[in-house]
C-alpha cells in the first residue's frame, strides 16, 4: 500500500494520509522532547538543554513505521492465542512508536543529533488502553523481548488492581510499580532498564463552568468519552468530585473557595497580573492525575489531561512547567557542568515530572506564580475573620465548615503525594543499590516521609554536585522538603480555620444568649398584657347584656387583675415545673390503669377458683372400702 509523501519542511497535514487518519494516536497528538548536551554560550560552557522535537522533523524516521509490526514474532513469545492476537493488534496500532526510539547515548557535544541523553514523550490524554501500546512500541524487542512481555503482563495487572470507579469517572489510586515484579527469571536484567509505572494526583486550577476550547493535540476520543461510559479514560475532576466519589456535587461546586473568593475585584494591580498571566480567572480547584511510564533508562512517557487552552508561557500547562521550570531547576541546582560527569536518564526525569506536577499551585516550586494555593485560602480566611469581627452568624459558621472541608481534602492529597514521592525515592534507591536486598515494588503508605539518599540508576556511575546554595544533595530530597514545607503551611491554615471556627461558635452562642434574654423580656410583657387585652376586648363587645351593664370600672379591674395573675402564675408554673407536672399526670394515669388491671385480674382468678371447686368431686372415704 502506498502512502502520501509529506514535505520535509513546513506544517504537515497528518489527516491527508489514511495511515494516520484511522489511528488512535498520531505524531500530532504527542509532544516529543530530547535532553541533549549543547554548547550555547562560551562563558557558560556545555549545558544540558531540553528541546521540543517538531512532528514534521520525525518524517524521515517514520518511513519505517511498519517495521515492528512485521518483525514481531508473537508465536515465539506466547502460546496463548488470545495474547498473540492482542500483541499483534498493539503492534499494528502503536508499532510506529518504535521509530522514535534510539539506543545511541550522547556522551559529548560532538556526537550526532541522533544521540541523546533522554527522550521524553508527553501525551495530553489519559486512556488506559494506550499504556500497553506505548510500552510495546517504545521497547527494544530485539534484545529484551521476554522482559517486555513480562512488563506488559504486569502493567495490565497493575491497571486492573489500582483502577477505581466513581460517579464522576475512573481514577487511579496513587501507586508506584516495578513492571518486572514477579518475574524472578528476569532478575539479571540491567538495573538501568527496569520499566516503572507511577500514578499520582495533583492539583491544578480551572475556570468556572465549561472550559475554553482546546488549541491543539485534540484527541477524537475526548468527544466519545462524553457520549459513552465505555471509553476507558480518566477525566479531570473537581476537588469535590475527587472526595465525594459516589455523590452528586453540582450544588456544592459554587461554594468552592476558588469560586467565592475573588481577590482581583478589590486589587486592580492583581487583576491586571491575572489577566496578563492567566488569561482567565482561576475560579475552580481541580484534581488531575499524572501517569509516568518509564520504558527504560533513556525513554519515558508522561500522561495528563489536555490543558492546551492554557498558555505555554507563562508555563501554565504541565508539559511547559516540566520543561521550563522543573528541568532547569534540577539542571542548575544539581547537575555538574563537566560533560564527563553529566547524565540525565529517564529516572532523573521521573523526579523532574513529579516536581512539575506536584508544584503546579505552590510558590515554593515557582516563585513567579501569581495566585498560589496557600494565598487563596489565606486570603479567604482573612475575609472570614473580618466578617467575624463585624457580625458573627450561623452563615459564617457554614462558610468556615466549607473551608475546613476543602483544606482537609487538600492536606489529604498532599499526604498521598509525599508518601508516593518517598516510595519512588526508596524504589529507585533500592534498584540502584547492588548490595541491598531487591525490593521491586514499594507501597507509598508503608513509608515515612524522611529524606534518603537517592542515586540515579544508569549505565555509568554518577554523583550530584551542588551548584546553587541549596542545602540538599539530591533533587528527590529537595522535592520532599518543598512538599513538606507547603504541607506545613496548609496544616497551619487548617488549624487557624479550626480556631476561627471555635471562636465563631462561642460568639454566636453569646449572641444567642443575649437574644434569649431579650425574648424573655418580650415574653413577660406579652403574658402580662395579653389578659388585659382580652378583658378589654370582652367588655368592649357590642352586645346588649354587656353594653347595658350597671357595673363600674372597678368590675373591669377585678376581672383583669385576677385573670392576669392567673395567666402569669400558670405560665411560670409550666415554665419551671411543667415537666414535673406532666410527668406526674402521666404517672397518675398509668397508676389508675395498673390498679384497674389488678382488680380485673383478681376478679378473674376468683371466678376461675369457684368454677374449679364446683366441678371437683367430693372425696368419700367409704367408697374406697367398698
Amino acid at each position: 500500500m502506498e502512502h502520501a509523501k509529506w514535505p520535509n519542511t513546513g506544517q504537515v497535514d497528518w489527516q491527508a494520509d489514511p495511515y494516520w487518519r484511522n489511528r488512535l494516536v498520531s505524531p500530532a497528538l504527542i509532544q516529543v522532547h530530547d535532553v541533549r548536551l549543547e554548547h550555547k554560550q562560551s562563558d557558560v560552557g556545555v549545558k544540558l538543554e531540553m528541546r521540543e522535537v517538531l512532528p514534521s522533523t520525525l518524517l524521515p524516521s517514520l518511513e519505517h513505521r511498519e517495521r515492528l509490526s512485521k518483525s514481531l514474532r508473537v508465536g515465539d513469545l506466547s502460546e496463548s492465542r488470545v495474547e498473540q492476537n492482542r500483541l499483534q493488534a498493539l503492534a499494528a496500532e502503536y508499532g510506529w512508536l518504535n521509530c522514535l526510539r534510539s539506543n545511541d547515548v550522547q556522551k559529548s557535544v560532538n556526537d550526532p543529533l541522533g544521540a541523546r541523553k533522554c527522550r521524553w514523550i508527553h501525551v495530553s490524554s489519559k486512556f488506559t488502553n494506550d499504556l500497553a501500546g506505548y510500552l510495546l512500541g517504545l521497547s527494544d524487542w530485539s534484545e529484551n523481548s521476554l522482559e517486555t512481555l513480562g512488563a506488559l503482563r504486569q502493567l495490565d495487572h497493575c491497571v486492573s488492581q489500582n483502577e477505581r470507579f466513581s460517579k464522576h469517572g475512573r481514577y487511579f489510586a496513587p501507586f508506584v510499580q516495578d513492571l518486572l515484579e514477579g518475574y524472578p527469571e528476569m532478575a539479571a536484567s540491567e538495573e538501568g532498564k527496569r520499566p516503572l509505572f507511577i500514578s499520582v494526583p495533583f492539583m491544578d486550577w480551572s475556570v468556572e463552568g465549561l472550559t475554553p476550547p482546546l488549541r491543539f493535540r485534540v484527541d477524537s476520543r475526548a468527544w466519545e468519552q462524553n457520549q459513552s461510559n465505555k471509553v476507558p479514560t480518566h477525566p479531570l475532576r473537581s476537588i469535590m468530585q475527587h472526595f465525594y466519589r459516589l455523590e452528586d456535587t453540582e450544588d456544592r461546586e459554587p461554594q468552592q473557595v476558588f469560586t467565592r473568593h475573588k481577590p482581583w475585584l478589590t486589587d486592580r494591580d492583581l487583576d491586571l497580573r491575572v489577566r496578563q498571566w492567566y488569561g482567565h480567572y482561576p475560579r475552580r480547584l481541580a484534581v488531575d492525575e499524572l501517569w509516568i511510564l518509564v520504558v527504560d533508562a533513556r525513554h519515558v512517557v508522561t500522561f495528563s489531561s489536555n490543558q492546551s487552552w492554557k498558555a505555554q508561557w507563562p508555563p501554565l500547562q504541565l508539559s511547559a512547567r516540566i520543561s521550563d521550570v522543573s528541568f532547569r531547576g534540577i539542571r542548575n541546582g544539581f547537575l555538574s557542568t563537566a560533560p564527563a560527569e553529566q547524565d540525565y536518564t529517564a529516572y532523573t526525569h521521573v523526579i523532574t515530572a513529579l516536581s512539575g506536577a506536584l508544584g503546579m499551585l505552590h510558590r515554593s516550586f515557582w516563585p513567579d506564580i501569581t495566585l498560589c494555593l496557600t494565598d487563596r485560602y489565606a486570603g479567604y480566611l482573612s475575609h472570614l475573620q473580618y466578617r467575624l469581627h463585624r457580625s458573627p452568624s450561623t452563615r459564617l459558621v457554614m462558610d468556615l465548615l466549607q473551608v475546613q472541608e476543602e483544606l482537609n481534602i487538600v492536606v489529604q492529597i498532599m499526604d498521598q503525594q509525599i508518601g508516593l514521592v518517598t516510595a519512588v525515592q526508596e524504589l529507585l534507591r533500592t534498584c540502584s543499590s547492588e548490595t541491598s536486598r531487591r525490593r521491586p515494588s514499594v507501597a507509598y503508605s508503608d513509608l515515612t516521609t524522611s529524606s534518603r539518599d537517592f542515586s540515579i540508576p544508569g549505565t555509568t556511575s554518577f554523583r550530584y554536585r551542588r551548584l546553587s546554595l541549596t542545602p540538599f544533595s539530591t533533587p528527590a530530597a529537595q522535592l520532599l522538603s518543598t512538599l513538606q514545607r507547603e504541607h506545613v503551611d496548609l496544616v497551619a491554615l487548617r488549624e487557624n480555620s479550626n480556631a476561627l471556627f471555635n471562636r465563631t461558635i462561642q460568639l454566636v452562642n453569646i449572641r444567642l444568649e443575649d437574644h434569649g434574654k431579650a425574648i424573655l423580656v418580650f415574653t413577660i410583657v406579652t403574658i402580662v398584657f395579653l389578659p388585659l387585652s382580652f378583658v378589654s376586648s370582652f367588655f368592649g363587645m357590642n352586645f346588649s347584656d354587656i353594653r347595658d351593664m350597671a357595673a363600674t370600672q372597678e368590675q373591669f379591674w377585678k376581672v383583669a387583675v385576677g385573670l392576669t395573675c392567673g395567666t402569669v402564675g400558670a405560665a411560670l408554673l409550666f415554665a419551671f415545673y411543667g415537666r414535673a407536672v406532666v410527668d406526674g399526670v402521666v404517672e397518675w394515669r398509668e397508676g389508675i390503669k395498673r390498679r384497674g388491671w389488678r382488680k380485673g385480674a383478681i376478679g378473674r382468678v376468683d371466678s376461675w377458683d369457684e368454677k374449679i371447686r364446683a366441678k371437683k368431686p367430693v372425696w368419700n372415704p367409704l367408697r374406697k372400702r367398698r
